[in-house]
């Protein structure tokens, strides 16, 4: 049974979902203004294992939202450059499909399937849903007005009996006020929930007791009403990276009355000479600058998602060449001959392998681990039942391993006629069939103890 580690605990904990056999997971996406840079796409390939995790291990149905911000200070900032002459609202929404598109094709490449996210929604689309929110809350004096924004108390939600700082331990006096959308400030103070309108700055209208508040949302609320509106309240896992813990986590419960999910887990950053990747410090790689997106998705299983992980070329390179084995071995398996392996592997490595690779992961996700268990069997076990088990996991690691496309029948024919010079010993022939199968068909042969197996060959 799965265990994770949960922030609201600072422990591991057993996972058990509200409904049985129905998780229902939110994971704080990207803001679409540019490209997303592979330390944001760790957070997302961590999700992703853990939804698959929980569906192909454990056997739960999984409803996976993640949201799309399409509004905030980065996205107003970009469209007032690139769109000067535009409306603002309109602006908005060209950028925001031009970077969800690219979004969504980014996250495809590393092996998340845009079909298993329930539900991509953006923020410009539940302003009604904030509006409703940040009423509720004035309703209960846990939100005040100031200039025409709106801003959470969190002295007044103190005093109504809530703790602020479930996820971190903090020693603080809610005196100042943090306008930025990001909250980039080491103390905690009152957040803004609605921001007053600005010359040139999408807004939407907002009536309140009778009197208008033209504006538009601060960026923790879209997340509370968001994750609720499509989950409900209360839902089993929020994701995020470790740097949304606080303050984006910490008022998202705040806003959602103390209670939002079950479990919150948080994946660590990935590092540049051991730097945080960001636009901020310009140390940041695209994905478009990997030649083989899947290899960085290997980068990632093989350290622990709670631990800092430094990205270097050299790193990238091993894993895609520790792929690029796995691969090969899947080939053997999967253009195995109709009856050329045994249906089952009757030395049980296996059965054994599997046990080590689901507890591996079972363990708090340590992918880490599992994949060190697929040395058991990687170019050692080959038969059916080992490769139905490999088509498993790659269900849960999602490095598309298995290539079911076959070899041509003429290919086919040539690897026959290799295995009929082997075995009368015509090693002249046998050798230029060799040679043949590589440069013609691209196919590289290993002769093993259930006669020549092969695999495509890849750079």
């Amino acid at each position: 049974m799965l265990r994770l580690y949960n922030a609201l605990t600072k422990s591991k904990k057993l996972f058990k979902p509200i409904k049985a056999k129905h998780v229902t997971m939110y994971s704080c996406g990207p803001t679409v203004y540019d490209h997303a840079h592979i330390g944001n796409l760790r957070a997302y390939i961590f999700a992703d294992t853990l939804q698959r995790v929980l569906r192909v291990i454990e056997g739960y149905t999984v409803d996976w939202v993640m949201n799309i911000t399409d509004v905030d200070d980065k996205m107003i900032a970009r469209i007032q450059r690139d769109y000067p002459k535009e409306d603002p609202n309109m602006a908005l929404g060209i950028l925001a499909d031009k970077y969800t598109d690219i979004f969504v094709d980014d996250i495809e490449k590393v092996g998340i399937h845009r079909a298993d996210i329930a539900k991509l929604p953006r923020a410009t689309d539940h302003i009604k849903g904030m509006q409703a929110l940040i009423t509720k809350l004035l309703r209960e004096k846990i939100a005040y007005e100031s200039d025409g924004s709106f801003y959470f108390s969190l002295d007044a939600y103190k005093k109504s009996g809530k703790k602020y700082g479930v996820l971190v331990d903090l020693d603080y006096q809610a005196k100042a006020r943090v306008t930025d959308d990001q909250d980039q400030k080491e103390g905690v103070a009152d957040f803004v929930l609605w921001k007053a309108e600005k010359k040139g700055e999408p807004f939407w209208d907002f009536d309140y007791l009778g009197k208008n508040y033209p504006g538009r949302p601060g960026w923790h609320i879209e997340c509370s009403v968001m994750s609720t509106q499509y989950l409900g309240q209360v839902f089993d896992i929020h994701t995020g990276g470790v740097d949304l813990k606080f303050p984006h986590h910490e008022n998202e419960i705040a806003q959602c009355g103390g209670h939002q999910a079950n479990f919150f887990v948080h994946n660590e950053h990935l590092q540049v000479q051991s730097k945080k990747m960001s636009k901020s410090l310009g140390n940041i790689t695209k994905l478009s600058d990997i030649t083989d997106p899947l290899a960085f998705r290997l980068l990632c299983l093989q350290a622990h998602y709670r631990s800092q992980m430094d990205f270097s070329a050299d790193a990238l390179q091993s894993a895609h060449e520790r792929l690029n084995n796995l691969r090969a071995y899947a080939d053997q398996l999967v253009l195995a001959s109709e009856h050329q392996l045994p249906a089952v592997d009757e030395s049980g490595i296996t059965s054994q392998f599997w046990q080590i690779f689901s507890a591996s992961l079972e363990d708090d996700l340590n992918t880490s681990a599992a994949l060190a268990a697929l040395a058991a069997i990687e170019g050692k076990v080959f038969s059916r039942q080992t490769l139905e088990l490999l088509q498993k996991v790659d269900a849960v690691l999602g490095l598309q391993l298995i290539n079911e496309v076959s070899i041509s029948s003429e290919a086919r024919a040539t690897l026959a006629d290799y295995q009929n010079a082997r075995e009368a010993k015509e090693y002249v022939a046998s050798d230029k069939l060799r040679e043949e199968l590589k440069t013609k068909y691209l196919l590289q042969v290993s002769d093993t103890p259930y006669g020549p197996l092969v695999h495509r060959v890849r750079k």
